[in-house]
């Protein structure tokens, strides 16, 4: 075969390929997602209403479609092959935007929807800054926001259920994973230990974290971020962080009952702003001060970046004060 047949040939079998998936339905990309799930394909074919035979079929279709195995057989019933796994990524994005553009065109299609995943912080001066500002603009989209953790939502973007985060890359594992995200700086965010006005502390200057390690203490779980900066905020300087007598996740709890109380928490520093001026409670100055973090808008390397999204990161640039990169 010459390399001008061979090449035409190639060219063909890529067509055949497009003209395959081109067929394929929705409910197609549902089957593999449901095999991975329930681990059988007669349990995928119960959840889509349709016959073993008309699952088995389906199955084909798509395997033609991708030329190749999917789903590896056994006497358990089957699991996704590495090449059915690596379809699945990139079907959940699919379906995921499926999802949004029906739940976009279902009240009001005229307007776009975003779905923002975001911090607990971000909702206290960052958000509703957003908000107020694309509705002067009359450019406020739909939005549905979702607050976790940042797995969890980096998880939902590259699964195609959120658009955009506001976060941070908080985890060994996130960072590792960067590559299949746009990341792009916002500011930097520290957190600060907080007692109510009435607390010695809050009237000294560089307070060393000793005079902090027997202090009655209200920390969020071990698991979170500001609690692993917070410990080894004290590690660092060779000291045992302190023990925590009250474990909230929240700090929208842990600032007020610090207030009316002799307890201490550590807390994002824009939600002691927000609060100090609704409370009485003020920032320890703590000598060293705690370490920053930087917080991000991260996006999918796999979609185009929707309109919507670039408004959000637009009235946050502008909140910043910087411009959109």
């Amino acid at each position: 075969m010459t390399e001008m047949s061979r090449a035409s040939s190639e060219v063909l079998t890529s067509r055949q390929l497009a003209s395959r998936i081109d067929r394929l339905r929705i409910r197609h990309l549902r089957l593999l997602e449901l095999v991975a799930n329930t681990g059988s394909l007669s349990a995928a074919a119960q959840e889509l209403g349709i016959s073993q035979p008309g699952a088995t079929k389906m199955l084909q279709e798509l395997e033609s479609a991708f030329g190749c195995n999917l789903i590896e057989r056994n006497t358990r019933g089957g699991h996704l092959s590495r090449a059915g796994s690596h379809a699945l990524d990139r079907l959940r994005v699919a379906l995921g935007e499926l999802d949004a553009a029906r739940a976009a065109l279902a009240v009001r299609p005229e307007e776009p929807l975003v779905r923002v995943g975001m911090l607990p912080l971000v909702g206290v001066e960052a958000m509703p800054h957003v908000v107020a500002s694309l509705a002067t603009q009359q450019n406020l989209p739909r939005l549905i926001l979702r607050e976790a953790t940042v797995d969890n939502l980096l998880e939902l973007l590259l699964a195609g259920e959120l658009d955009c985060v506001i976060g941070r890359l908080e985890s060994r594992e996130a960072a590792q994973s960067i590559a299949r995200f746009n990341v792009k700086p916002l500011w930097a965010e520290r957190i600060v230990a907080v007692a109510s006005l009435d607390h010695p502390l809050v009237h000294g200057d560089k307070v060393p974290l000793s005079a902090l390690q027997d202090g009655d203490w209200i920390l969020p779980p071990p698991s979170s971020y500001t609690r692993r900066v917070f410990d080894q905020h004290f590690l660092d300087v060779g000291l045992i962080p302190p023990v925590c007598h009250i474990e909230s996740i929240s700090f929208h709890t842990s600032l007020p009952l610090v207030a009316g109380s002799h307890f201490v928490t550590v807390a994002p520093e824009c939600a002691v702003r927000h609060y100090a001026d609704r409370s009485r409670i003020r920032a320890i100055q703590t000598a060293p001060p705690f370490s920053t973090g930087h917080m991000l808008f991260i996006t999918s390397a796999q979609n185009t970046v929707p309109p919507g999204v670039k408004l959000i990161e637009q009235a946050l640039r502008e909140w910043l004060g910087a411009p959109v990169t």
